[in-house]
């Protein structure tokens, strides 16, 4: 209770004055200084015009302007004459101020009156005051929890003196000890605050290299505590590794079962068509053989002539004229193209180009060439083999 209400004073204290009653503020103030009505300070009617006011305001700061009067107020009349001719010639304020003279000055019983007084006081004054009305609200809040208390404790006994009453031929129970034998503590004067902050601090003060002990105590657990933490887990890191781990049961291993298979009869077409690969191969052997043979022995005169007639039937700028070529006689494009440039160098040795012709010269029978017979034969019988076995199967 105490601190809300300490936040409220608080506030209301900080709180600035508004912009707009300063003028208010400012009459009341000139109004209570002088003391004396402002018109017959300047020796006019009140009904009188703003140009009379004009006239008797210049009047009178010729007298009492401090340059020609000797006195010592007078700065301070000539201050209050400024003062009340400023009022005068504002129509606003001088209607406040003729309400001033009607009602008077706020008494006691309007707020503008506290507000005054506090608006003068320096701030020692106000720290005292401010100081008196919280020591005031406190000692009132303590009394109201006192009493707060008392009337619980009295209503909860009448509570109970009641059902006592209403049921007075039961068996009496078993019943703890009654609240209201405790009575709360009556304050004192020396439950006022300033006491009890003198009290407080004198406490504090006192205990003081306790506190700092206990401080100091509290944060070197603090620091062993996370320490031992830290060997903790580096324990726990270093020990992670090491476990071993679960053994695993391997798999028994089953081994397959053979079972014996019906024996089938054999396929004659698939023995057949085997008996024809190898015959195959063994005539591709054969051709590859005859093939390095020719090369270890060089080029024979019916591997020139055909390579005349090659060279007539591939003329140059065909693609792939020496891959043909070569593919024809059975040797690499490398053999072949050695042997043209070979043919070329000799005949342009010679004298006359008629050697040339000697490559063109028409075909030996086939009788006469046993070697070229022993190569074409294993293709011809490989052909008359498919054609039988095409005609078997239709």
């Amino acid at each position: 209770m105490t601190v809300p209400l300490l936040l409220v004073l608080l506030l209301l204290s900080s709180v600035p004055p508004l912009s707009a009653w300063d003028p208010d503020l400012e009459l009341l103030d000139l109004v209570e200084e002088i003391q004396i009505n402002f018109y017959t300070f300047l020796s006019v009617e009140q009904d009188a015009s703003p140009v009379e006011i004009k006239k008797a305001y210049r009047r009178l700061s010729l007298i009492l302007h401090p340059d020609k009067n000797k006195d010592e107020n007078a700065e301070t009349q000539f201050r209050q004459l400024v003062a009340i001719y400023e009022v005068l010639k504002d129509e606003e304020r001088r209607r406040s101020y003729d309400d001033i003279l009607l009602n008077g000055l706020p008494d006691w019983r309007q707020p503008v009156f506290y507000y005054r007084r506090v608006r003068k006081m320096s701030n020692a004054e106000l720290g005292f005051l401010l100081f008196l009305i919280l020591t005031v609200g406190h000692y009132a809040v303590i009394w109201s929890i006192y009493l707060e208390k008392q009337l619980d404790e009295l209503l909860s006994k009448k509570k109970k003196e009641k059902k006592k009453k209403l049921r007075p031929a039961e068996e009496p129970r078993c019943i703890g000890p009654d609240r209201s034998d405790r009575v709360s503590e009556r304050p004192h004067w020396q439950d006022i605050l300033p006491l009890k902050l003198s009290i407080w601090l004198y406490l504090s003060i006192k205990h003081l290299p306790e506190t700092v002990q206990e401080v100091r105590q509290f944060y070197g657990e603090y620091q062993q505590l996370k320490q031992q933490q830290r060997e903790e887990a580096a324990a726990e890191q270093e020990v992670a590794p090491r476990e071993r781990r679960p053994k695993v049961k391997k798999p028994k291993q089953e081994f397959p079962v053979y079972l014996q298979e019906e024996p089938t009869p054999p396929r004659y077409e698939e023995a057949a068509a085997s008996i024809e690969d190898i015959e195959e191969q063994m005539d591709d052997w054969l051709q590859e053989q005859r093939a390095e043979r020719r090369k270890a022995s060089g080029w024979a005169q019916h591997e020139l002539s055909l390579l005349g007639r090659l060279m007539v039937k591939f003329p140059g700028g065909s693609p792939g004229r020496w891959e043909k070529i070569a593919q024809e006689l059975g040797r690499s494009v490398a053999e072949v193209t050695a042997k043209v440039k070979q043919v070329k160098d000799n005949v342009s040795q010679t004298s006359g180009l008629v050697k040339l012709s000697d490559l063109k010269a028409p075909p030996l029978p086939v009788r006469s060439l046993p070697a070229a017979e022993e190569e074409e034969f294993p293709a011809v019988r490989r052909r008359n083999r498919k054609s039988a076995e095409g005609g078997g199967r239709v």
